[in-house]
This record gives structure tokens, C-alpha cells and sequence, in this order.
């Protein structure tokens, strides 16, 4: 039994345009065509097609799984299993949202008003979840409700306040109270991740990507690029004991102009540690490149400069503290680059 590209369409929810894409770019190429050009499906391409759609619940890009279901890994038992996987996730922290959601429905239907912390909590279970952070994660970042997180609260929201009146003012990043505030606003980041560098990338990526956090804190792309941008420029000084003075000309001129494609760079590399893929395999090799290149640019292309960088990032830990970059994933990096001129893994 064959199926025609809209049938097909029609019984998945997909649309013909993403199946032709499919097809055009070798994903899922269709097992026969009719005498008139036809595309036709049979029973193997819908199979392809249900491990395609389950990949993609995992948030694997198209190019990373049409190298999976070409390699070894492409049983439909371990799809499956993965996909189960994260559905019992989902089910635990939606669980938990509905609890929550419950005591905060008993405050309403007995005229009680939610405390802002209720409502936070709610919004940031909604928001984050399994679409960034694990269950272990979760429970990290979830400080108890006293007078200490009280406190820091109302610190966050006056650094809210501040950042603003700055960016409303044209303050430079560059400027001392800009890079204080920087600094305080990655600390507090920090403390809220347990000192993990790698939750505090997936911090940035939520709040970056998050219109209702926008809202809630009162920071949007606008205030978190400026923060970005100040932690830059406060990062440049660290490297003036390891650079001279012409490189210190040099990294003005360039450094901080790369600051913006890091932490996504950064949230990809992250992602393919711990999914486990080779240091040497292609998808890693490209953000390899991506990493190489920026890194070269940001000493504005100069490659004993750009050594020099590396050796104070690897020696003086102060380099390292906010940038989202831990051990384990400079190390990931290095042999990532060190592949570089290796023939490219199959």
C-alpha cells in the first residue's frame, strides 16, 4: 500500500511543503513515484517518518538526525525508549505544576490573593520544564522561601531597576557602574545555579528566549545583551596581567564585538556533551569550526594573540567564572579542536 504526499500530510499533520523538504534535502526520500512524478509512501517510509517526528520532540536538528537514523543508532526501539523517556518527564513536572496549581486554586476559591512567589513559580514551571532543564536541574535551582530568598528578590528586582535607568540613559557597558551591575547579576545567577556554570548558559538561554520572563523581571534581549555586553568589557581587564599593551589595543578593537554568538555557541557545544557525541564526530567538528573562528576573531585575528588568550582562560580562573564554560566542557572543546585536522569521523 502505497500513500500520496497529501495523504500522507493529511493523516500525520504535517505539511507537504516539510515533506517535500524532507525529501529534498535526503531525510526521507519516498519509495516509489507513480508514472505522473508522484511521490509514494510505503510502509518503511512511514516508519522513517514516526522516528523523524520522534527525534524531533527531542529538539535534535534535521542535519543531526538524518546522521542518526543513517548510523547505527537508528533501531526504532531506542527512538521509542527515548521518546517514553521524555514523556515520563514531562508527566513528573506536570504533575508537580498541577499540585502547585491546585493550592494556588484553593487560595482563590477562598478569597485569598497567591503571594507574587506562587505566581512566579507557577509562570517559571510552565515556562521552563523539560524544555530546558532536567528534573535534577529543576530541584538545583529551586531555593527554599525565607529571608534570605526574600532578600535577594528584592536585590534582583533593584538591579532590574538599575540596569534600566542605565540602557535608558545611553550608559556605555564599558562603564564602571555598568560593569559592577554585570558582575552582581551573573553572581546572583550563579548562586542560583549552585556555582554551575552549565545551568547558568541554560539561565541566559531561557531568560533570552522567554517573553513572560521578560515581563516578570523586568529584563528583556535589550537589558540582557547590555548585561552580556558590560561582562565583556569586565572580562577584557582580567587579561591585561597575560597581554601587553598592543594586545590590549588589539582585544578593544575586537573582543567584545564577539560577545553576542557565544552563549548559544556555547548551549550547542553543551548539548552535544551531553548527548554523548564524539568529540571527533561531524556535528561536533562544525561547532568546532564555529568555536575556532570566534575565537580567532576576538584577537582580532592575530593567532599568538589568540594562544595567549587560551593559556590565561585555562590558568586563571577568575576567566572562567561566568562565562559558561567548566571544565568538562573546555576539555570537550580542546579535543574537539584538536580534531580539526583529522579526517572527519563517519
Amino acid at each position: 500500500m502505497f500513500l500520496k504526499i497529501g495523504e500522507l500530510a493529511r493523516r500525520t499533520g504535517l505539511t507537504v511543503r516539510a515533506l517535500r523538504h524532507y525529501d529534498d534535502i535526503g531525510l526521507l526520500v519516498p519509495s516509489q513515484r507513480s508514472s505522473g512524478g508522484y511521490r509514494l509512501y510505503d510502509r518503511s517510509d512511514v516508519a522513517r517518518l514516526y522516528r523523524i517526528q520522534a527525534l524531533r520532540r527531542l529538539d535534535l536538528p534535521l542535519a543531526g538526525i538524518q546522521r542518526l537514523l543513517d548510523g547505527a543508532a537508528s533501531g526504532l526501539a531506542d527512538i521509542v525508549a527515548q521518546q517514553v523517556a521524555q514523556l515520563d518527564r514531562e508527566i513528573r513536572q506536570a504533575s508537580a505544576l498541577r499540585t502547585h496549581l491546585l493550592a494556588m486554586q484553593g487560595q482563590l476559591q477562598a478569597s485569598e490573593e497567591p503571594g507574587l512567589d506562587d505566581w512566579l513559580l507557577a509562570l517559571e514551571s510552565m515556562v521552563a520544564g523539560a524544555k530546558y532543564f532536567s528534573d535534577d536541574e529543576l530541584r538545583t535551582l529551586t531555593t527554599p522561601r525565607n529571608e534570605a530568598s526574600d532578600a535577594i528578590a528584592l536585590e534582583r528586582s533593584a538591579l532590574a531597576a538599575s540596569l534600566r535607568e542605565l540602557v535608558a540613559a545611553g550608559t556605555s557597558p564599558e562603564s564602571a557602574p555598568a560593569q559592577a551591575l554585570a558582575r552582581r547579576w551573573i553572581d546572583m545567577l550563579l548562586d542560583e545555579a549552585g556555582g554551575d556554570e552549565g545551568l547558568l548558559i541554560k539561565l541566559y538561554t531561557m531568560h533570552w528566549n522567554e517573553p513572560s520572563l521578560h515581563a516578570l523581571t523586568g529584563v528583556d534581549r535589550a537589558g540582557i545583551r547590555y548585561i552580556s555586553h558590560a561582562m565583556a568589557y569586565a572580562r577584557l581587564q582580567l587579561y591585561a596581567p597575560h597581554c601587553s599593551a598592543g594586545d590590549m589595543a588589539t582585544l578593544r578593537a575586537h573582543y567584545v564585538a564577539q560577545t553576542d554568538a557565544w552563549p548559544p555557541l556555547i548551549a550547542d557545544v553543551r548539548r552535544q556533551m551531553l548527548a554523548g557525541a564524539p568529540a571527533d564526530g561531524g556535528a561536533m567538528r562544525a561547532l568546532a569550526l564555529r568555536w575556532q573562528a570566534l575565537s580567532l576573531a576576538k584577537a582580532g585575528g592575530n593567532a599568538a594573540l589568540h594562544a595567549r588568550l587560551q593559556h590565561a582562560f585555562r590558568n586563571d580562573p577568575a576567566l572562567r567564572v561566568g562565562s559558561g564554560i567548566d571544565a568538562p566542557l573546555a576539555a570537550y572543546v580542546a579535543h574537539a579542536m584538536a580534531q580539526l585536522d583529522a579526517p572527519v569521523s563517519s
